[in-house]
């Protein structure tokens, strides 16, 4: 009995726990390899590096944005297509800023690769130009 008892609490606990990811309001982080898998669905990439940083090396498709100046009218229009910022590497917080400013402008599935240009680099990962 008590093994069915805890069986089901943990079924509950990971079916709360699924929802809450469903339905979250923070930003979720993602790896260079889930982005990867990510690219083959409708996603905005939003590269929040310096402009020399961006012409050097860049996710396929990104846009450049600045980090400190997002607005809505640089995002999707449609608030709940998936949006990815990334910086240069886990020790920039540039992308979780301009992530929380696109949650705040009511984006809802904003993610932030913090491995950033190097993390994606350094997974062997296509870069542009």
């Amino acid at each position: 009995m008590r093994i069915l008892i805890t069986g089901v609490l943990l079924l509950a606990a990971a079916f709360c726990s699924a929802q809450a990811d469903a339905n979250s309001t923070a930003v979720i982080e993602v790896t260079p390899e889930a982005v990867l898998a990510m690219l083959k669905d409708k996603v905005f990439l939003a590269d929040v590096n310096e402009e020399f940083t961006y012409a050097e090396a860049h996710l396929p498709g990104a846009k450049l944005l600045v980090y400190d100046a997002i607005a809505a009218d640089q995002l999707p229009a449609d608030k709940a297509q998936p949006i990815v910022f990334y910086c240069y590497s886990p020790e920039c917080p540039a992308a979780r800023m301009a992530a929380e400013t696109a949650m705040k402008l009511g984006y809802s599935r904003v993610h932030c690769m913090s491995a950033g240009i190097v993390g994606w680099q350094d997974a062997g990962l296509r870069t542009e130009p």
